[in-house]
């Protein structure tokens, strides 16, 4: 199956260079290597500020996460996906893995229908299957789409703009940046593989492309009005392993790895410093097994996460893990743990509220 992986308002268009591939050798994480376990950290969180971000299905899991947990999740920033439970709508009873492929990455099948999603998600919310719909008047959203990203076709993210506006997301609040050259990849100011590189089917590919445009810090920007810029151009320490195992629950359905990674600054750590959380979601074929803690690390949040209190939580998916119809160690946004995947009730969806429970010390 193919991967189903701040600016002012207004649209921009960057004419970068790209640059030519970074070496993409794999990381093995190391066997020893001591694994924290969340509870232990002792950090002084303040849940209220909480955000969220990913590329590809880890952009649809990140969407779907703060649709479902609006109350607490503040902001999303979107990287080459697409809206709210977009796979699980179609008439007919399609399969949601063939909506998925058809519709809401390439559009075969026609771009997403707005409406019916939007109508979809009402429906969540009256089932109280979500949190109300009403905190999207004060979500803030950031839109990625390269224009060589011929993965998730830009009609798709063009339906995300249109459903969370639907939604009452204000025009102050939403951000689409549209990047010249870029592929479907996440991207960064300095690492990376080309900015227009596409991997040909089964070439190795970390997904992170580099179009000389800092999108962790554009994001980071956005979200928090009371950003620092950071001096440092790079993150003073390294992400660490921590244990996801308690937060999983029925591992016969949840796809997730043992081990997640969390970035923690100095600042936050033992409470030191009143700090917030940003989850980050990988994409697909971007898991640890996969590429090792490339993302983890060359991302760009880690850097302004020293200078702004903030702790990053990567969160891992195992392609080998049970259920075994998820090779490419996708997140769940088309159907392969249950029909609940983007509910707050999914087994996903809990794993990573656990995580943020155990980290603000709830």
């Amino acid at each position: 199956m193919a991967m189903i992986q701040g600016m002012p308002r207004k649209t921009r268009s960057f004419p970068f260079l790209s640059l030519a591939a970074a070496g993409l050798a794999l990381l093995a994480i190391p066997a020893a290597a001591a694994e924290l376990a969340l509870s232990g950290l002792r950090l002084k969180i303040d849940p209220a500020q909480t955000t969220v971000s990913g590329i590809s299905s880890g952009a649809y899991m990140a969407g779907q996460f703060q649709v479902a947990y609006s109350g607490l999740v503040t902001a999303a920033g979107l990287v080459a996906g697409g809206p709210y439970d977009c796979a699980e709508v179609s008439p007919g009873g399609i399969a949601p893995v063939v909506v998925a492929l058809k519709r809401c990455m390439d559009v075969a099948m026609g771009p997403p229908d707005v409406g019916a999603l939007v109508a979809n998600a009402r429906a969540r919310e009256r089932a109280r299957e979500i949190d109300p719909l009403s905190n999207m008047a004060r979500s803030k959203i950031y839109l990625f789409n390269g224009d060589n990203d011929v993965t998730v076709k830009r009609p798709v993210a063009d339906a995300t703009e249109q459903f969370y506006k639907a939604l009452g997301v204000a025009e102050a609040n939403f951000t689409y940046v549209k990047l010249p050259k870029a592929a479907h990849a996440y991207i960064t100011d300095g690492y990376g593989a080309a900015c227009d590189f596409i991997p040909k089917e089964d070439e190795k590919s970390e997904y992170i492309n580099n179009c000389q445009y800092d999108q962790a810090g554009a994001i980071v920007r956005f979200f928090y009005a009371d950003a620092r810029i950071p001096n440092a151009p790079a993150a003073a320490r390294q992400p660490q392993l921590f244990n996801q195992s308690p937060f999983v629950g029925d591992t016969s359905r949840s796809g997730m790895a043992k081990t997640g990674y969390i970035y923690v600054p100095e600042a936050c750590e033992g409470g030191k410093q009143t700090c917030r959380i940003h989850v980050a979601f990988h994409g697909c074929k971007m898991a640890s097994n996969l590429i090792g803690d490339h993302f983890a690390v060359h991302a760009g949040y880690n850097r302004w996460a020293d200078v702004n209190n903030i702790v990053v939580l990567y969160p891992q998916i195992d392609g080998a893990a049970k259920p075994s119809s998820n090779p490419k160690a996708c997140w769940d946004w088309f159907g392969y743990t249950g029909y609940d995947f983007a509910r707050k009730g999914g087994f996903q969806m809990i794993a990573v509220r656990k995580m943020i429970g155990a980290l603000a010390g709830e």
